[in-house]
């Protein structure tokens, strides 16, 4: 890793992810909230609002290996919380999608990244997720077939795990939008 930044290389970075995030990092003034409302932060090795600023600063490399960019779930707590409302959970998405570019895979979180490929496969199949069916290859990829398996009843009894899908109508519509974003 390096240690010494190059400043065009700082600057560089910080601009790529603003104009993919389409905001401005400095709009963060490190209050914390996205932080504290993270429901996986204690996972983290930086918390968001560190990762904000380190990306400001330009620490690609620390930034993009970290495991806080992989373990964000996305659940948008952060930049609901955001008194500036700045896309927290946008960042995680657009720092991913960096690293994937780059060629920086998780070290130590392949699940996760095992996991949102497999949600997104989900999403183009179903046109939204079915639930058995993404546990069920989620656990073919990460060959832990029985972890947490008597989890399975008592999910399928409160219909968190429906037996069929329910597939948009126009499956068609999904297969554009994946397209379209390519």
């Amino acid at each position: 890793m390096k240690t010494v930044i190059n400043e065009q290389e700082r600057r560089n970075f910080a601009r790529e992810v603003e104009s993919k995030l389409h905001d401005k990092l400095a709009k963060c003034y490190q209050c914390g909230k996205c932080s504290a409302g993270c429901p996986v932060n204690f996972e983290m090795d930086f918390t968001p609002n560190q990762i904000i600023k380190m990306t400001e600063l330009g620490m690609t490399d620390r930034v993009l290996n970290s495991k806080t960019i992989w373990l964000c779930v996305s659940c948008n707590t952060c930049s609901t919380r955001c008194p500036k409302g700045f896309e927290v959970a946008g960042i995680m998405d657009v720092l991913r999608e960096i690293a994937v570019n780059r060629g920086i895979e998780s070290k130590t979180e392949k699940e996760v990244q095992t996991f949102h490929e497999v949600f997104l496969d989900n999403v183009k199949s179903n046109g939204r997720i079915f639930e058995l069916e993404l546990v069920g290859k989620y656990k073919l990829k990460t060959k832990h077939l029985f972890r947490d398996m008597f989890l399975a009843p008592k999910m399928i009894e409160k219909g968190k795990l429906k037996m069929h899908s329910d597939k948009v109508s126009d499956i068609n519509q999904i297969a554009k939008i994946f397209k379209d974003f390519e």
